[in-house]
């Protein structure tokens, strides 16, 4: 069979927690030799990206630029029902209360899968947009987006139909074509020109069906459409590991997975239907085609939807900034000095002859070294840590949130002045010279609370 060119859209990694089993890296390493784009996609975080991006550099500074380019997506959660802001436990309550059955019902379904890639700079800040809100409003067990907020942050990106645990494939599993097709049609409306169909060969037993109706959808209304492989691992052997994730995610043990193949019981085991989710090449997913597929997708539509990836791939057109940020503030000297001065006095801290000269010593290098925000963000981070932690836990004074502090940074005196660690350097004899030196720290520092 000719080779059309093909990518991977739906990828996870271990940042799809217990789900996903690849690394960034592994994946990375294998798929230079197959294609020339890696798009991660994981369940509602875009986490892995940092990695992602370094990742490819180096097959790039190994292997010649270009040989591997990032594309950046996300699965979101999709859920009809949400919060108006971040609750607490009673908000949330009082919330669900005034919900009606069938309100409340679709509240506490986790979410419903839809894909979502970056192609535009300004579909790369709409991703983190709707990532961040999900956890920030949305989060009900999973970080969950709905469609108000899509339409409002849907620039920049294409969509696709996703899997069978979509709205789509929802509706579909539940109710049939008919309802599958109407809200087929709630995400066409939406997303204009940014909407894909996407199939998959899974040996998930409902996968079959669910193509053959989406193939009818593309007839009938001429979408564009891709195919993917829905990744969870990179290779073969890792379907093993990735299932006992899985176990540990559905509760699972092993005396009732072997019951279930034993009595050959598939259909209500998910970790028992696919084996099949690594990073395939173009030829394997041809030999997965031609061995269990014919039947279902039409050799056209299958060339096609390969090939529609790679259009994809080429079309993205995101500036990756590879610049450490870091908030900066006007004056940050002066203001880093104003905090000291006022911590001290929190703290009923008198500044003896030892205290003084440590403290000189670390505020003109910190300064002179351009870590002067950093410090001011440490202290605005533990200060908002200990705010909200007696919220979160529903019992605590917020100390609980930072604790003592480890690594180099806890031997500055200036951290231990703003509240930042409960550690005092001179009475416990830590050097600060090992944070933060004439011979070091020049590029980053390091503190772990």
């Amino acid at each position: 069979m000719q080779l059309v060119g093909f990518e991977h859209l739906h990828c996870h990694t271990d940042y799809s927690l217990l789900d996903g089993f690849a690394m960034v890296e592994e994946l990375s390493d294998h798929w230079h030799h197959h294609g020339n784009y890696l798009c991660i996609t994981d369940h509602g975080m875009m986490g892995a990206v940092p990695r992602q991006i370094k990742a490819c550099d180096a097959i790039n500074e190994k292997h010649g630029k270009g040989k591997l380019n990032p594309i950046i997506g996300c699965e979101l959660y999709v859920n009809k029902s949400h919060f108006e802001a971040t609750p607490d436990e009673a908000s949330r309550k009082a919330f669900m209360e005034r919900l009606d059955p069938e309100q409340l019902n679709d509240f506490k379904v986790r979410g419903s899968h839809l894909l979502a890639i970056a192609v535009t700079d300004e579909g790369y800040k709409n991703l983190v947009r709707l990532c961040s809100w999900g956890h920030l409003n949305g989060f009900y067990g999973k970080p969950r987006v709905n469609h108000e907020i899509l339409k409002t942050h849907k620039a920049g990106l294409v969509f696709t139909s996703c899997c069978y645990a979509s709205e789509i494939g929802r509706a579909f599993d539940t109710k049939g074509e008919e309802a599958a097709e109407e809200v087929l049609k709630v995400y066409m409306e939406m997303f204009k020109g940014q909407f894909y169909l996407e199939i998959m060969m899974l040996d998930f037993v409902k996968q079959k069906p669910y193509d053959i109706f989406i193939i009818k959808m593309k007839e009938k209304y001429g979408l564009p459409i891709i195919l993917t492989n829905d990744c969870h691992y990179c290779k073969k052997e890792d379907s093993h590991y990735q299932r006992l994730m899985l176990m540990v995610q559905t509760k699972r043990t092993l005396p009732e997975i072997e019951a279930a193949m034993k009595e050959n019981e598939f259909q209500d085991f998910f970790e028992l239907q696919d084996t099949n989710l690594w990073m395939k090449s173009e030829e394997e997913l041809n030999s997965f085609w031609q061995e269990k597929y014919t039947d279902v997708i039409p050799l056209e539509i299958f060339e096609e939807a390969k090939k529609t990836t790679v259009d994809i791939c080429r079309s993205v057109n995101v500036t990756i900034d590879r610049s450490i940020k870091f908030p900066t503030f006007p004056d940050e000297k002066a203001r880093l000095l104003d905090l000291i001065v006022e911590s001290c006095k929190k703290r009923h801290i008198t500044l003896n002859k030892e205290y003084k000269r440590r403290l000189y010593e670390e505020y003109d290098i910190i300064t002179r070294k351009g870590f002067a925000s950093y410090f001011i963000v440490q202290k605005m981070m533990a200060d908002e840590a200990r705010k909200i932690c007696p919220t979160l836990l529903g019992w605590g004074s917020g100390r609980e949130a930072i604790g003592p502090a480890r690594g180099s940074g806890g031997g500055s005196l200036i951290l231990y002045l703003l509240g930042v660690t409960d550690v005092d350097p001179i009475k416990h004899g830590l050097l600060f010279s090992r944070f933060l030196s004439e011979a070091r720290g020049g590029k980053q520092i390091k503190l772990r609370w």
